[in-house]
C-alpha cells in the first residue's frame, strides 16, 4: 500500500499531460548517448543471460561531462533475462546510494524490467523480492529518474554485463574505477557525440 501511495504522489501534471516523476518512459527517447545535467550522475545498466540461464549484470556511472566515475559487474547465478535486468537497475541504485550520490538518471534497455518495477506486483510474483528492493531504493530520499534507451546507447553497460559471467556468483560486485579497455572505443564514441 505504501508503494502505491508513493507512486501516485510521484505523478506530475505539466503541459496538460500526467507524467510520472521517476519513470520517464516514452518521453524524449534519446537517439544517442546523452550526458546528464550538471550535478546529476547517469547510470547505464544492462543484464545478460547466457546458456543454462547463467545471468550477470553490469553498468557504468558517468558525470555531466561524460567522464567515467565507476564501472561494475556481477555474476548473478541462475536467473532469467528480465530478472537480470531488474538486478542491474537495483545494483546501480545500490552502489550510487552507498557512494552518497543524490541525483541520478538510470538508463536501461529493458522495457519489461522497467514495467515490472513500475507496476504493482502481487505477493506471489516471481520477482517480488528484487522488485521490492529496487522500489525501496527508487522511493528513497533522493532524486532518481528511470529511463528507457536502446542497447546502442548503453553499449559500455552491455559489455560490462557480459564480463560479469567470468566471475564467481558468490562474489560481491566487481568495481571498475577507470575505463575498461574492452569498452574504451564505445566510451570515447559516446564522449565525442555528447561533449565535442
Amino acid at each position: 500500500m505504501l508503494h502505491t501511495c508513493s507512486y501516485l504522489l510521484m505523478e506530475n501534471a505539466s503541459d496538460q499531460t500526467l507524467t510520472h516523476q521517476i519513470f520517464n518512459i516514452g518521453r524524449n527517447v534519446e537517439k544517442s548517448w546523452t550526458p546528464p545535467p550538471t550535478n546529476v550522475v547517469r547510470i547505464d545498466v544492462d543484464g545478460s543471460v547466457c546458456h543454462h540461464l547463467q545471468a550477470a549484470c553490469g553498468g557504468v556511472m558517468r558525470d555531466s561531462q561524460g567522464r567515467w566515475l565507476l564501472g561494475f559487474h556481477k555474476n548473478l547465478g541462475l536467473h532469467g533475462v528480465v530478472e537480470a535486468e531488474i538486478y542491474a537497475i537495483w545494483l546501480g541504485l545500490n552502489l550510487a546510494n552507498q557512494m552518497g550520490i543524490r541525483k541520478i538518471q538510470i538508463y536501461s534497455d529493458s522495457l519489461d524490467a522497467i514495467n515490472a518495477i513500475m507496476r504493482d506486483y502481487h505477493a506471489d510474483h516471481p520477482f517480488r523480492e528484487i522488485i521490492g528492493k529496487t522500489r525501496d531504493l527508487l522511493y528513497s530520499d533522493w532524486s532518481v529518474e528511470l529511463h528507457y534507451t536502446s542497447r546502442r546507447n548503453i553499449s559500455c553497460a552491455d559489455y560490462l554485463a557480459k564480463q560479469g559471467h567470468d566471475f564467481d556468483a558468490d562474489a560481491d560486485a566487481f568495481l571498475i574505477p577507470s575505463v575498461s579497455r574492452g569498452c574504451l572505443d564505445m566510451f570515447l564514441r559516446d564522449r565525442m557525440v555528447c561533449c565535442a
